[in-house]
Order: C-alpha cells, then structure tokens, then sequence
C-alpha cells in the first residue's frame, strides 16, 4: 500500500503570482524507513532540510538525492489571483485527495500547521460526505523538523516553483517520477 507524505509552498509572487502547489511524495509503506534515514542524513547543521534559502550546489544534491528515492510525486498547481493561502490550500487538497485514494494511497502526511490542522481534516470530510474519497484514507499531521520524509516533498515543491520561473534544471533532475496537475 502507498502512503503519502505532503508539503506546500506558494511559488514567486513577483514573478509568478496567484500560485499556490502541493507535493505528495509517495512510497510504499515499506520503503519509509529508507527515506527517513536518506532525508536525515542529508541534514547539516539546521532543524530540517528545506529548499527556500538554499543554494544551487545544495539544491543540486537535495534533487538528486530525492530522484535516488523508491519515491513518485504527485504535483497539483493551483492558479487563483487573490486566493489565500487557506482557499489555495483546500483546492489542492480537493484535487489531490481524490486522486491519492484511487491509487490507492492509505495514509497522507501533511506538515502541521498547529490549529490550521483541522481544516484539512475538515475537507476530508467533505470528500468522505460528496463520496470523493473512501474512508480508508487518512490524514496525519506530524512536525516538520521531526518528520524527515517530509522534507522530500519540500524539495519537490522548490524543484516545481524553479520550473515555473523558468529555471527546469532541477525539475528535470526529477524526471517522470513527477506528475504534474494544474487546476
């Protein structure tokens, strides 16, 4: 069974306004030990791996490490002018949850927000009620210094956000193991 592991991130408002996106990194249930102890190991000196404010050299082995992985991702891109970031929120998971259960995908692990945490749990729900998604799949909330896997579906967001303004060099490091949904 696979299981997801989440992360989100707006992309460059100067350059690439209204742009919301959420990175599920998927795997098999097997295979998150390996992950968790790859995505630690590439911590030096900071609370959790994350790509805003790292260098190129750093990015280059943050993507190629990832794209080592047993893992796929699955990108959805949401473009709303003037949407928070609550509403971009919800229209990613919208699109995403749905598709995530028919793969089917048992468990997604998003970063907690803190209070923020039940709204996802909320459009859930919904999905469960309109019969969008099963009640098999869940949603867990874990800390993002503590949960190094999350860290892989950060990189993939900042690979995604440099693809959009222009610079696909780390994207296409990826390669096919990213599918890419705009909405």
């Amino acid at each position: 069974m696979l299981t997801a592991w989440a992360d989100e991130s707006g992309s460059r408002p100067d350059l690439d306004p209204g742009v919301y996106l959420m990175a599920a990194a998927l795997c098999e249930e097997d295979d998150v030990a390996e992950l968790r102890k790859t995505m630690e190991g590439l911590r030096i000196g900071e609370p959790k791996v994350h790509w805003h404010g790292s260098q190129h050299e750093r990015r280059v082995t943050l993507v190629r490490a990832v794209a080592e992985l047993p893992v796929t991702s699955f990108v959805v891109v949401h473009i709303e002018a003037g949407a928070n970031d609550r509403r971009h929120r919800r229209k990613c998971m919208e699109f995403l949850l749905p598709h995530l259960a028919h793969m089917p995908c048992s468990t997604i692990t998003l970063e907690s927000r803190g209070q923020l945490d039940n709204s996802d749990m909320s459009t859930l729900q919904m999905l469960r009620a309109q019969r969008a998604v099963e009640s098999t799949l869940r949603i867990e909330h874990a800390v993002g210094r503590m949960e190094p896997v999350l860290w892989a579906a950060d990189i993939v967001c900042g690979a995604v956000v440099q693809a959009r303004i222009g610079n696909t060099e780390y994207l296409d490091a990826l390669g096919a193991a990213v599918e890419l949904h705009t909405i």
